[in-house]
């Protein structure tokens, strides 16, 4: 007897088991997911103290890097830390120069509307083992151009 194989009706997807896999996934991203970021990057051979706030930081748009070989803002070598320790004055020329430009840069964005008015923060990053003496001659160059709020980062705890 001859069997006659019946026509194959096209069989429905299941989706069940995909519908889980996308929602393992998306659970995973959103909890990997940070929405504030890293809002500083570390400068080479710096070591920041570590912090006990809570709060989480600002963003700013100028920062000061004070490792034990360079002066550096936004990144940039500016000045050799020991060239600082050095002199005895009070304003590190190099860094006032850089830091000019930073606030020409503001004053330029509020003028085309950018910002709402110039913010004159700055955030220094100092390794832990500079001595006072380079911290407030960067201090005092910072006031002088006009930057009058200073934030210091330090590494947060690990939770």
């Amino acid at each position: 007897m001859a069997r006659y194989a019946r026509p194959k009706l096209a069989s429905s997807m299941n989706i069940t088991s995909l519908m889980d896999m996308m929602t393992i996934i998306l659970v995973f991203l959103l909890k990997s997911y940070s929405a504030e970021g890293q809002l500083l990057t570390n400068a080479d051979n710096l070591v920041l103290p570590n912090s006990t706030s809570k709060e989480s930081p600002k963003e700013t748009s100028l920062m000061v890097a004070v490792t034990n070989e360079w002066i550096m803002v936004d990144n940039i070598p500016v000045i050799r830390t020991n060239a600082v320790r050095e002199n005895q004055d009070i304003v590190v020329e190099a860094v006032q120069e850089k830091l000019e430009i930073g606030m020409r840069q503001e004053e330029n964005m509020v003028k085309i509307g950018a910002l709402q008015r110039v913010k004159g923060e700055v955030v220094f990053q100092l390794d832990k083992n500079i001595e006072f003496d380079v911290l407030f001659k960067l201090m005092n160059t910072s006031g002088t151009v006009g930057y009058n709020h200073i934030r210091f980062a330090v590494m947060g705890r690990e939770e």
